[in-house]
C-alpha cells in the first residue's frame, strides 16, 4: 500500500513539473535584471564581465564588456567597417585571378583592405565612374542644308529606343530599364567643326545646334554621351 501511495505521489510531482506554463503563470518567469537608465547602469559597482542588465528607459539589454568600454548594448548587430573580408571566389581587382590581393589589397594601392567598408570603398569609385557612363542611341542628324538653332531631344529619342527595342531575347524583359531625364547630365564629346555648331544643352536633354555646312562625302560624326548623377 505504501508503494502505490509514494507511486503516486511521485507522478503527480512529476506531471506538476513538466506542465507547461498558463497565461496566468508571469511570476513564474525568470528575466534579467533591470535599471531605471543608463545612468543607474553605470553606478553597479564592481560589474562582472559579461553581466547583462536590461535598460527599462530604452527597452534594450546591456552587457558589461570590462572598465574600457564599460556598458554596451548587446547586440550581434555589425556594420560593415567591424566585418573582415574573408577568402573569395570573386576577382575584386580585376587583375585575371583570384587570389590574396583581391582580400588584402583590392584597389592595388599597396594599402590593406582589411574589411568589408575598405573593400568597398576601394571598388567604389572604379564602379561608380564605369558605370555611370553610357553612349544612347545612334541618332540621325539632318545635314543636308545650312540652318540655325535647330534642337534636338537626346533625352526623349533615348527613351523611345530604350522603351521599345525592335529585338530582344526571349528570358529578357519588354524594355530597357531607363533613367528619368533629371537622373542624367549631357555631354557632347566631338562634333564635326565643320560641320556643327553646338549652341548648349539643356537640363532636360535638348541639344541646340547649327549646320555650318554639308558633309561632303555624306558621312559626319557627332558623339555624345549620358553620365548618370
Amino acid at each position: 500500500m505504501k508503494q502505490i501511495i509514494l507511486n503516486l505521489l511521485f507522478f503527480t510531482l512529476l506531471n506538476v513539473m513538466t506542465a507547461q506554463i498558463g497565461p496566468n503563470d508571469a511570476d513564474a518567469l525568470t528575466g534579467l535584471p533591470t535599471a531605471t537608465d543608463l545612468a543607474e547602469i553605470n553606478a553597479i559597482l564592481n560589474p562582472q564581465i559579461g553581466a547583462v542588465v536590461y535598460n527599462l528607459d530604452n527597452e534594450e539589454i546591456y552587457r558589461y564588456t570590462g572598465p574600457t568600454n564599460g556598458w554596451l548594448i548587446a547586440t550581434d548587430d555589425q556594420n560593415a567597417a567591424e566585418v573582415n573580408t574573408i577568402a573569395s571566389s570573386i576577382d575584386l581587382n580585376g587583375d585575371g585571378s583570384v587570389d590574396a590581393a583581391d582580400i588584402i589589397d583590392v584597389d592595388g594601392d599597396a594599402v590593406v583592405d582589411a574589411t568589408v567598408q575598405a573593400v568597398i570603398e576601394a571598388i567604389t569609385p572604379i564602379t561608380a565612374k564605369a558605370g555611370r557612363v553610357f553612349y544612347p542611341p545612334s541618332i540621325s542628324i539632318d545635314a543636308s542644308t545650312i540652318r540655325n538653332d535647330d534642337t534636338l531631344d537626346l533625352y526623349d529619342l533615348y527613351r523611345q529606343e530604350f522603351a521599345a527595342p525592335i529585338a530582344r531575347n526571349p528570358s529578357a524583359p519588354a524594355s530597357i530599364p531607363i533613367y528619368e531625364a533629371t537622373e542624367l547630365n549631357y555631354y557632347v564629346t566631338f562634333a564635326d567643326p565643320a560641320i556643327f555648331n553646338i549652341d548648349g544643352i539643356t537640363d532636360a536633354g535638348v541639344m541646340t545646334y547649327d549646320i555650318l555646312g554639308t558633309p561632303t562625302n555624306d558621312n559626319t560624326i557627332i558623339n555624345v554621351v549620358f553620365v548618370v548623377k
